[in-house]
């Protein structure tokens, strides 16, 4: 007994000296970036004491070429994090949907732990990006692009996940938000909006709490909305295609009011007006919401 309490003595002793990451921080097209792995993979939560967990380490990249690492330092800012997820180190919570920094520097070992929570089943996202980053020789690195996603999954929920796809928008889809709405009959049953990040492990993954046939209608900001009827049962695919474009004020009708809206902001880099994301209020947004004009979504009554 006295040897096997010894041993378990030495294991909690040599722990928390074992190295552990979830993903890495370096420098990719002298860029902060996150490393690896490309895409992050679905992380799964546990339950434990009522909660479902997961804990995250982050550390710099040792670039195998010279066997140091590309950083000596580095912050994570949270861009997107889904309602009912919340991000702790040690006793601050450092991500969530509302009244936390989401915002956190690397400490000076360059090793990070952060650890998830939620109360309920679902997937949730947390979507980062590498800011305020220096190289070895504390010279300042350039902000990461884009965001890194990472989502988890709590329980055994029933989800929608896929891809998302405009092709007359020439901007970041990811600047665009995706509402889903799960319908049955006439009778809304759940809403889930998110911005879609094209270079995940899937676009978007959304989250339902009842299994059962449904019409899941699609909106993109800007286009008009899509509909499929699905049995929803575990993980089911559904990728989408929004081809139809001019719905300035998103209310599913290409009318009189987004022709409006383009001229009042013509000229100008207005992104709400901006119809296919090339930064400017142009006579290509405005061909593209004429050419569609009096076009509805199929998600409309």
């Amino acid at each position: 007994m006295k040897t096997l309490s010894w041993l378990a003595g030495l294991l909690l002793i040599a722990a928390p000296a074992r190295a552990h990451w979830d993903f890495l921080l370096g420098v990719q097209n002298g860029r902060a970036a996150v490393i690896l792995p490309q895409p992050h993979p679905l992380q799964t939560m546990s339950l434990l004491f009522g909660q479902y967990t997961r804990e995250l380490g982050i550390e710099y990249y040792i670039d195998p070429n010279t066997g140091f690492g590309q950083l000596s330092a580095a912050s994570i800012r949270t861009v997107w994090i889904s309602p009912g997820l919340t991000g702790r180190i040690g006793s601050t919570d450092v991500a969530c949907a509302s009244g936390c920094a989401n915002y956190f520097a690397m400490n000076d070992e360059g090793h990070e732990h952060i650890r998830f929570r939620a109360t309920q089943p679902g997937v949730y996202i947390w979507d980062l990006r590498v800011v305020d980053a220096r190289d070895l020789n504390g010279n300042p690195v350039a902000d990461m692009e884009g965001v890194y996603r990472i989502y988890f999954r709590a329980g055994n929920p029933h989800y929608l996940y896929g891809a998302v796809q405009a092709p007359n928008y020439q901007g970041d889809l990811y600047n665009l938000n995706l509402t889903l709405q799960l319908r049955q009959g006439n009778q809304v049953v759940q809403t889930t909006s998110l911005p879609p990040a094209p270079n995940a492990l899937h676009a978007y993954m959304a989250s339902f709490a009842q299994a059962g046939n449904y019409t899941v209608v699609a909106k993109l900001d800007k286009h008009l909305s899509r509909r499929v009827n699905l049995n929803l049962q575990g993980a089911t695919l559904a990728n989408w295609q929004f081809p139809v474009a001019g719905d300035v004020n998103n209310d599913d009708v290409i009318d009189d009011a987004d022709l409006l809206q383009i001229l009042f902001a013509f000229g100008s880099s207005d992104s709400d007006a901006d119809v296919n994301g090339d930064g400017v209020v142009d006579d290509a947004d405005l061909l593209m919401v004429l050419f569609n004009f009096g076009a509805s979504g199929e998600g409309r009554p």
